[in-house]
């Protein structure tokens, strides 16, 4: 998919989304960084050592790389660039890793299990939130169309890229309803007399509603009306 930066996109692609959720949260970086001296150290020391052994496995015919695939640039015409940087992102990464589950693990919190428990709790909430297309007029309306749309594609046999516009035009319009919904009731419940600024809110978030369902109904005309005027007309 890269080409000539296959190695090193991949191991970008690998690495990096890891670390960004390990350092990008405050709770855990705010951990790590008590040991963010001995985190570097063993990354250097790990990096040296790899770049050190994988050259020489690599002259041992232990595995090879396809020319087409990497940069060919070698740092002190030793070792390839690619490897270097997989070597340096990997022990950041298990390091950073073995860091934070030595300090829960002195505070008695058994982090993965936490952080299981947490997600399935959120996506316990999430599933209860659908609980309000039962109570809204606009959101069962908008269900049922996005049913029928559906429906409708599957038996004309649209194509991928034109489910891939209806998925996004319903999810829009969904999202956007559950918002507003949201939006209405806690405005009821915070001024439940009339409140120019919450009618304000109100309306806007209504406006995003429409101007969502505008685009989805455009969307479906795109792709549903060539295929069924012929068979009308």
């Amino acid at each position: 998919m890269f080409e000539r930066w296959s190695y090193l996109g991949y191991t970008l692609m690998f690495c990096l989304p890891p670390l960004v959720l390990l350092w990008l949260r405050r709770e855990f970086a705010s951990r790590m960084a008590r040991d963010l001296g001995r985190i570097l150290a063993a990354s250097l020391l790990l990096t040296v050592y790899g770049c050190i052994i994988w050259p020489v496995a690599l002259k041992m015919s232990a595995w090879s790389y396809a020319e087409d695939r990497i940069l060919n640039i070698k740092l002190f015409g030793y070792v390839h660039l690619e490897d270097a940087v997989w070597w340096l992102l990997i022990s950041f990464l298990l390091a950073s890793f073995i860091s934070l589950s030595i300090r829960f693990e002195e505070e008695g919190v058994n982090i993965f299990l936490r952080e299981v428990r947490g997600l399935l709790r959120s996506f316990g909430c999430a599933l209860r939130g659908f609980r309000v297309l039962r109570l809204e007029r606009n959101l069962t309306i908008h269900t049922a169309a996005a049913t029928f749309v559906f429906l409708e594609a599957a038996f004309l046999k649209v194509s991928a890229l034109e489910w891939l516009a209806l998925l996004l035009a319903a999810g829009a319009v969904l999202g956007l309803e559950l918002v507003n919904s949201t939006i209405e009731r806690l405005g009821t419940r915070l001024a439940p007399g009339h409140d120019e600024e919450i009618c304000l809110v109100k309306d806007a978030a209504a406006a995003a509603v429409l101007c969502a369902s505008i685009v989805a109904a455009a969307v479906g005309a795109v792709i549903f009306l060539p295929r069924i005027l012929p068979a009308i007309l």
